[in-house]
């Protein structure tokens, strides 16, 4: 048997291949390893595995070695280190936001099955460049990761299209050249794709989840936002009169420095200082008379007054940042029919519609605020840009009306919004570094969760943020706002599919006590014999493993239709049980028993009428496995373990105290049996057999 063996020339053998690119990247970070790294780090080398980021208000690190751990991805490394310091230092790109970029970056493409080692090799081995980068591939990554997680970040596949846009620079060209992507083929803009991507997968971003912000960052935004609020005609006065002492000025540069400031400042001084010490240069002017306001003091009260506004107008409206961002002055106006209502006008983006929300009068005494809050009278957007509007051309284009003084990218948004914690040492967890959208969406689902609920943080929070002594108002103002409403929907569904969930799991894994678990056991061996049977009838086999797949899953959507159809409350309680009661169930329940017969009582109501009514079960008197309704599952029961053991500890080590004797034994006896059969396999034998 013979062979054909190909002899490949030296010059183009793997080896050689190899050999020349490694001398290339051995060229590049020779060459970047003498830049001059100061505009973007605070200090260190091109190489070092740490960069200090320079001026970072969220990123201050970026660990190399965290992104790219194995050796193998060298080459990627150098070039996307390459790629940052090109966009920051020559394209004057913010330094954070390509930081940010590249992460996404990593974790979403690079991180993919799909990246395929490209970049990746041991040295002097030949490796892909990013030519191998197929348009088929990406949109294939952002296909499944919008299906599978319902969402995606821009920023990843903007640091490609950067990289891409780089392919002619004679360092890094030849590892850029050829790449396929998508958006690039199509000749339209990568955002734009993206969009496409989540029409096409039935997905846009607003069916990402997003968590309420919880109450305690809710109130300290409120505390520290509201003086500006609650001093708006002393504020409004004060900016006013600055924006037309800046008017005097040809350089507004010079006139913050001018004693004309300085003097305006400190009359308004007890308005100002208790929100931001008033701080002055440490030499004195040109002519040596006085000590000037600290210019970047300036930038930063004024920032801070912008914060503390867009703040009150997102918790009050629960816009996207997006629709914050194009907001017009004169956009919020009094109702000519309801007193105490303002209408906020919003051209949403996303719909292309016109939306009208209630607004309460702080929101509105907000929009005053930001239409005055601004260093130069070009453009007529609410929330202006930061800096002084010197020229109305970009990049040798003349900027058209509807672009002078536009705040054009989300982040910029989002650092605005930073400030105001940071100015007084709170933290918002929910400023994403990836997602500009995350927080304008966090606010919207702050306010859906509000809905109707009554307890004190809400009610109170609610009362200064829509400005209303009374707790009734507020809800009408949520109740109207569909941004809201839709919002709120979304999370009920998701909170019942949640439930439905974790349900089937613990029944399919008989991970549940009680009387409505051994209940709920019986109907899941009825569904297990009917999928075993539908199988039967196919001639097909099932392993042990899709059967409780099939089982979980079928169960699943039995107990999801029960809650969406209203059938079952499915609440979880405060005793660490579902109320599992069903809603047509007309009886008293265990736990509204004592406060239905006193209400039948003092209305002269009588039962027999009563029962022909269904009653409501109150959670917050729940009784527990007492109850038939109530269901124990391994996932959410854990307080109960917990406290099942403090009380097996108490018996075995405490000499027996009638104060507290006689709830311990109660306890016991009450739940050994269904922790039992929950929690056996966690806990010795015998443990819950402690009845004496």
């Amino acid at each position: 048997m013979s062979a054909i063996i190909e002899v490949q020339s030296y010059e183009n053998s793997p080896y050689e291949i190899g050999k020349q690119q490694w001398e290339l990247l051995d060229a590049i970070a020779n060459k970047y390893s003498q830049m001059d790294m100061s505009k973007i780090l605070r200090n260190g080398k091109f190489l070092d595995p740490i960069w200090e980021v320079k001026g970072g208000s969220n990123i201050h690190t970026v660990d190399f070695n965290q992104l790219f751990p194995d050796k193998k991805q060298y080459p990627l490394e150098l070039i996307c280190r390459v790629v940052c310091f090109q966009l920051s230092v020559f394209q004057n790109l913010a330094t954070e936001t390509n930081f940010s970029r590249l992460r996404s970056f990593v974790r979403q493409i690079v991180e993919s099955e799909h990246w395929n080692n490209i970049m990746c090799a041991e040295r002097n081995q030949p490796f892909e460049m990013f030519s191998a980068i197929e348009s088929k591939a990406i949109t294939n990554i952002t296909q499944i990761r919008l299906i599978s997680n319902g969402g995606i970040s821009n920023h990843a596949f903007d640091f490609l299209n950067k990289c891409y846009h780089l392919k002619d620079l004679e360092d890094i060209g030849v590892f850029l050249l050829g790449m396929g992507l998508p958006w690039v083929e199509q000749n339209i803009g990568v955002n734009e794709w993206l969009e496409q991507q989540r029409e096409v997968t039935g997905v846009i971003k607003e069916n990402t989840f997003y968590a309420p912000m919880p109450f305690e960052n809710v109130a300290n935004i409120v505390q520290h936002a509201l003086p500006f609020i609650e001093n708006s005609d002393e504020f409004l006065n004060f900016f006013t009169e600055f924006q037309l002492l800046l008017d005097g000025f040809t350089n507004p540069h010079n006139a913050k420095k001018s004693k004309r400031v300085k003097d305006l400042i400190e009359q308004y001084e007890e308005l100002i200082s208790p929100m931001l010490p008033i701080e002055y240069e440490k030499t004195k002017n040109n002519n040596g008379n006085f000590y000037p306001v600290n210019n970047k003091w300036i930038s930063n009260f004024f920032n801070l007054a912008k914060s503390a506004c867009i703040w009150i107008i997102l918790l009050s409206s629960g816009l996207r940042n997006f629709d914050i961002r194009n907001l017009r002055i004169g956009c919020c106006q009094p109702s000519k029919r309801y007193d105490g209502i303002w209408w906020l006008v919003v051209d949403v983006q996303k719909t292309k519609n016109r939306l009208v929300i209630p607004v309460g009068e702080p929101a509105y005494i907000a929009t005053k605020l930001l239409e005055v809050i601004r260093f130069s009278p070009e453009g007529d957007y609410l929330v202006s840009s930061s800096k002084h509007v010197a020229s109305k051309t970009s990049w040798g284009r003349e900027l058209t009306e509807d672009e002078i003084g536009k705040i054009r990218n989300g982040d910029t948004l989002n650092d605005i919004l930073k400030i105001l914690p940071n100015t007084y040492n709170f933290s918002i967890a929910t400023i994403a570094d990836d997602d500009p959208e995350a927080t304008a969406h966090c606010a919207r689902a702050t306010l859906a969760g509000y809905i109707a609920q009554n307890t004190n943080a809400a009610i109170l929070i609610l009362k200064r943020l829509f400005g209303h002594s009374n707790a009734l108002m507020p809800n009408e103002y949520l109740y109207r706002n569909p941004l809201v409403v839709k919002k709120r929907n979304q999370l009920q569904m998701k909170l019942s599919e949640d439930m439905a969930n974790d349900m089937a799991h613990a029944v399919t894994y008989r991970q549940v006590g009680g009387r409505n678990g051994e209940r709920l056991l019986k109907g899941a061996e009825h569904v297990k014999s009917e999928i075993e049977k539908e199988f039967q009838l196919k001639n097909e086999s099932l392993t042990e493993m899709e059967l409780f797949q099939t089982l979980e899953e079928r169960l699943k959507n039995i107990y999801l239709d029960d809650i969406k159809n209203g059938e079952t409350y499915s609440l979880l309680t405060p005793m660490a049980v579902i109320c599992n009661r069903a809603c047509n169930n007309t009886s008293d329940s265990p736990c509204a028993a004592q406060s239905n017969n006193q209400k039948r009582i003092s209305s002269g109501i009588k039962k027999a009428i009563t029962n022909a009514l269904s009653t409501l079960p109150n959670p917050s008197q729940c009784v527990g496995t007492s109850c038939s309704d109530a269901l124990l599952g391994k996932k959410w029961s854990r307080k109960l373990l917990e406290d099942f053991d403090f009380f097996h500890k108490y018996r075995n080590v405490a000499e027996p105290s009638s104060a507290i004797e006689e709830d311990a034994l109660a306890f016991i006896k009450m739940y050994a049996e269904p922790l039992k059969s929950i929690y056996a396999d966690e806990r010795k034998e015998g443990y819950f057999d402690v009845v004496r």
